[in-house]
């Protein structure tokens, strides 16, 4: 049988560093805005409320150097027509509506009911340097987005 439809375009896959980079510039926000969404539902003493200051200390200080594959991975996984104008700006301007719309798009709903096992995930990370955090949670999505029609992660071959 001839096809005469029109062919679906894959999207393209997101390679280990733009992942890497994708992770390290966001991990901070995600995990700021997690811990603001369970604190009201945790103990005082709870890692969240009380002990992760020096994971976001050293994971804030990595979002700088992961920029430009964060940025790089930002264009990749939006459609072109949302980003053309984008594309021609500084990082300067650009940053802060790449922040704005990651912001908007990666919002986790925190269910009060799973604070305390989402707790024990975070500090489960602490004796990660910050480094081996990123690395860690890429490798989780590079694995769980290998074929994932939103976040797809390039075969490791091609990486």
């Amino acid at each position: 049988p001839i096809s005469m439809g029109v062919e679906p375009v894959a999207r393209p896959c997101l390679t280990s560093a733009e992942l890497h980079g994708m992770v390290g510039y966001f991990l901070p926000n995600v995990l700021t805005e997690v811990a603001a969404g369970c604190t009201a539902h945790l103990p005082p003493g709870s890692y969240l409320r009380s002990g992760m200051v020096p994971l976001m200390d050293g994971l804030s200080q990595g979002r700088e150097s992961a920029w430009p594959a964060a940025r790089a991975a930002f264009f990749k996984l939006s459609p072109a027509g949302e980003t053309k104008e984008m594309a021609s700006l500084s990082d300067r301007a650009l940053r802060p509506l790449v922040d704005e719309v990651l912001a908007q798009k990666m919002r986790i709903p925190v269910n009060a009911s799973i604070c305390g096992e989402v707790n024990d995930i975070v500090e489960a990370l602490n004796p990660l340097n910050s480094a081996q955090t990123v690395h860690l949670v890429a490798s989780i999505l590079a694995a769980a987005g290998r074929n994932d029609s939103k976040l797809r992660s390039c075969p490791r071959a091609a990486t």
